[in-house]
């Protein structure tokens, strides 16, 4: 065994050991043996629905039919352009504008600045009133009686 740069045989001495020691063991013991892995069951055998057919050739559009409705897809589309519409708006008024002159046209198609700050101070305030609602809500409808002790 060629020693290591940087070590000293007492070290090395001591890797060696570890090594042996990692040798010896048998493969089917440990953590990873193939005795306590479990690999789960294809859904047919826990009962599950099958998946789509085509999905399972590699048509992925094929399962968004039974993941989504039309009217879930319509939503999604509906929240992803809104979302879209309002970064751009906020981008061309925080970013472009400053840069624009103040007599020109396009400012009056925007806020004054000083919404800039407001504004999303405010949503994320009621954001997260209706986030702290929500947990309040779930912790005490999941909450169990307490005995009364008399």
């Amino acid at each position: 065994m060629m020693p290591r740069r940087g070590t000293t045989p007492a070290m090395q001495w001591d890797s060696g050991r570890k090594m042996a020691r990692r040798r010896s063991r048998p493969r089917d013991s440990g953590p990873f043996s193939p005795q306590r892995l479990q690999f789960p069951k294809c859904s047919a055998a826990r009962g599950r629905k099958e998946r789509h057919p085509e999905v399972a050739l590699g048509n992925w559009r094929a399962g968004l039919a039974e993941m989504a409705t039309g009217t879930d897809q319509l939503v999604g589309l509906g929240l992803v352009a809104f979302s879209l519409v309002v970064f751009t708006y906020y981008t061309i008024w925080i970013i472009i504008l400053p840069f624009i002159d103040s007599d020109h046209v396009i400012h009056k198609y925007f806020l004054p600045r000083e919404y800039a700050v407001t504004i999303p101070l405010v949503v994320g305030l009621i954001l997260l009133l209706f986030v702290g609602i929500f947990i309040t809500y779930v912790m005490l409808k999941n909450r169990k009686p307490t005995k009364k002790s008399n």
